[in-house]
């Protein structure tokens, strides 16, 4: 599979998992291969795809669970001993799963910005081509010239 053929791959693959966050829609891979209309066998093949694919359907699973979790409310007045370490443990973990959403959510935005200067250095690329092309275009044209005045 092309760089590109991957790209349009990923880009395909986001739109369907922003549109079925927005439609409250549980992300699995055949959910996100059906609304994407990559086939899930493509998906599974490609780690990248299947890696992009795995790492939103954490994320939302986090995010069930911490809502979840949230809404279990603060520390109660009269814990003491092991009780009162064990509320303290969760709640820290509750951070640490927190953190890790908002990780997760930098890593999904660095990988858009890596595919974005993918395509941007492809597209320099062609430029530079082009410009080098035109200057020799222009060469010819300027010898043909020289060539016609005398």
């Amino acid at each position: 599979m092309t760089q590109a053929r991957l790209n349009e791959n990923l880009e395909k693959i986001e739109k369907a998992i922003t549109n079925l966050r927005r439609g409250k829609n549980k992300l699995t891979i055949s959910n996100i291969a059906k609304k994407s209309g990559v086939p899930r066998r493509t998906i599974y093949n490609r780690p990248e795809l299947k890696e992009r694919c795995d790492q939103a359907i954490l994320i939302q699973e986090e995010l069930e669970q911490a809502s979840k979790e949230a809404a279990a409310g603060t520390e109660p007045a009269k814990l003491y001993g092991s009780k009162l370490l064990q509320f303290r443990y969760e709640k820290v973990k509750n951070e640490l799963r927190e953190q890790k959403i908002i990780n997760a959510k930098i890593l999904e935005n660095n990988r858009k910005l890596v595919i974005e200067k993918d395509e941007m250095k492809g597209t320099i690329q062609r430029l530079q081509e082009d410009n080098e092309r035109l200057r020799e275009q222009l060469r010819q044209d300027q010898k043909n010239k020289v060539r016609k005045i005398k």
